[in-house]
């Protein structure tokens, strides 16, 4: 297969480099593959070293990504939610749980958009708009922003508003809802057996809210709903991203995987059905993204869409239609440059999440591969 070949297919492919700069293969596979973008996790930045040292560091990994994506703009973006859930190194401000920003989430936003911007990045996979609604769940927590659909909604909407006025692209996750599970992701595939009335009663209220408002990105949930649809889960099932996201709830966005490296669908990547199933349920982009996955997973699986297309499993107007809408994404986003920030500004959002730490009244501690 050609380069060219290869590379149409990258637009269906968000990718991870395995340190602070890139390997000799790694920059092979990404030339070949041209994906849509990175995310970025702790792994791309030296940690416990000073701003100024990391921050050149990762300026060059940055630079050597950019040169070898021949793209005028690509998706550059992160797992930045608060808590154990951000990745660069202070002095980025280590804010709180979404939990405890109460009526800070304006300015939460806002100081993140400028800390962000300064990484040159511009999609940001917040908010959670999961639900917390069962206590024993060992993977949203305080992660939401609620316990409720009513209080969840207004601070979803807000954050991804106020975000997206300061120059990021927010990404609402984890559809169809990941709060009242009982099993976490990371290590096995839940099983969530809620009607499609009982979803649409609680989990779906915050998401259909940022779809009103015409969010741009909506991530799955690595989830089984039964009584939805007993044979795949949501990342899997057109049910669920065609039949309820798309026609029914009217989203017209981009819909990205959560991480693809997750226990809970990571053997399962290579097999043909698995990629045919989520293309064909309406996924357009795949997040390979995790310690079982690399840039060559996602290599492997451009090379069996591409033999999926030809062989007519996959129909030529379904992959330009996601194109199409990936495309309009990219298109949307400023490309920013790396550059330093004034100790002024962190300083001032660190007494923010000072002030919103000592607000915390329950300790909740995620301990999550993919997390660091």
């Amino acid at each position: 297969m050609t380069q060219t070949d290869l590379s149409r297919f990258g637009k269906k492919f968000i990718v991870e480099a395995a340190g602070t700069t890139l390997t000799d293969n790694e920059k092979f596979l990404l030339e070949r593959l041209q994906p849509v973008g990175i995310i970025l996790r702790s792994r791309n930045f030296l940690q416990n070293k000073e701003y100024s040292v990391w921050l050149e560091q990762y300026k060059l990994l940055f630079s050597q990504i950019k040169q070898i994506l021949r793209q005028e703009k690509i998706i550059v973006s992160i797992d930045h939610e608060g808590g154990r859930v951000i990745r660069p190194p202070l002095p980025i401000t280590k804010f709180p749980y979404a939990a405890h920003w109460g009526n800070a989430i304006k300015d939460v936003a806002k100081a993140m958009a400028i800390e962000l911007k300064s990484l040159a990045i511009n999609v940001n996979y917040a908010p959670v708009a999961d639900i917390h609604s069962n206590s024993k769940n060992p993977v949203i927590g305080e992660r939401a922003f609620g316990s409720t659909a009513l209080s969840v909604t207004k601070s979803v909407c807000e954050f991804a508003r106020t975000i997206k006025a300061n120059g990021i692209t927010p990404c609402a996750k984890h559809f169809p809802g990941h709060g009242d599970t009982m099993v976490d992701s990371h290590f096995c595939l839940p099983t969530l057996n809620l009607s499609l009335n009982e979803l649409k009663d609680r989990e779906l209220i915050p998401f259909q809210a940022l779809i009103n408002e015409n969010i741009q990105l909506i991530m799955t949930a690595h989830i089984l709903f039964p009584q939805i649809d007993a044979d795949n889960s949501a990342t899997l099932s057109k049910k669920i991203l065609n039949d309820l996201l798309r026609k029914e709830m009217g989203f017209k966005g981009v819909v990205i995987a959560d991480a693809m490296g997750m226990a809970a669908i990571s053997g399962r990547i290579r097999d043909k059905a698995t990629v045919i199933k989520a293309v064909e349920a309406g996924l357009d982009i795949f997040s390979i993204v995790g310690d079982a996955v690399t840039i060559e997973s996602a290599v492997s699986m451009a090379k069996i869409l591409e033999g999926a297309v030809v062989d007519g499993e996959i129909k030529e107007a379904q992959l330009e239609a996601s194109e199409q809408r990936i495309n309009k994404l990219v298109s949307s986003l400023p490309q920013y440059t790396v550059s330093k920030l004034d100790d002024n500004i962190f300083e001032q959002n660190k007494k923010l999440a000072e002030k919103l730490s000592e607000q915390v009244t329950q300790k909740f501690e995620l301990n999550v591969p993919g997390f660091d």
